[in-house]
């Protein structure tokens, strides 16, 4: 066998190994007992995602606007496995609101291991076109307060080794453009 085809062989054994060696892997009783705060979860990709952390046995905190729909999802999650489910209401279009949900799961959940960043809304700026009369309104998805969000939820984060999951969709461009 020449020197040439002893290389490919070795290198291809070599990159065998390192793929197996460095493939991450799922390990679901890590998800058992972590503490997830999962918004835009009355409906949707929010819904779904609080539906398969209870799974894993997650305590969980969801939030959405509407109140009614939010406690059917928490009673879902809590018959699909999790150790405890919770909501609360919240406009994240609002000013205070993202603040009070963080609050609110943290106080309840002793702290967070994963925060799901997952709502709809707008946010209005004013924008100066030009015209000293004019001022334009213009309609942006809410990223504002997936900042506030994510930053009252990093010390606990942080402290847990936790995780942040942002979630962008059409959904958000296609509202914005109704409005």
């Amino acid at each position: 066998m020449g020197a040439f085809v002893k290389i490919v062989i070795a290198s291809i054994c070599v990159g065998y190994v390192a793929v197996k060696w460095n493939r991450p892997s799922f390990d679901p009783e890590s998800l058992r007992g972590a503490r997830v705060l999962v918004t835009g979860a009355s409906s949707g990709i929010g819904e779904q995602m609080a539906y398969h952390y209870a799974r894993f046995g997650a305590q969980i905190v969801i939030t959405a606007r509407r109140e009614k729909v939010l406690q059917q999802v928490t009673e879902k999650c809590l018959s699909l496995g999790a150790q405890k489910g919770l909501f609360i209401s919240g406009d994240m279009s609002t000013e205070s609101d993202p603040d009070k949900v963080v609050d609110f799961a943290l106080e309840k959940l002793g702290g967070l291991d994963y925060l799901v960043l997952n709502h709809i809304g707008v946010t209005r700026f004013a924008m100066w076109d030009g015209d000293v009369d004019h001022v334009k309104w213009l309609m942006k998805p809410n990223f504002f307060s997936y900042i506030q969000m994510a930053w009252r939820a990093l010390p606990s984060l942080e402290k847990s080794k936790g995780s942040m999951v942002i979630v962008s969709s059409m959904a958000g461009e296609l509202n914005r453009r109704q409005i």
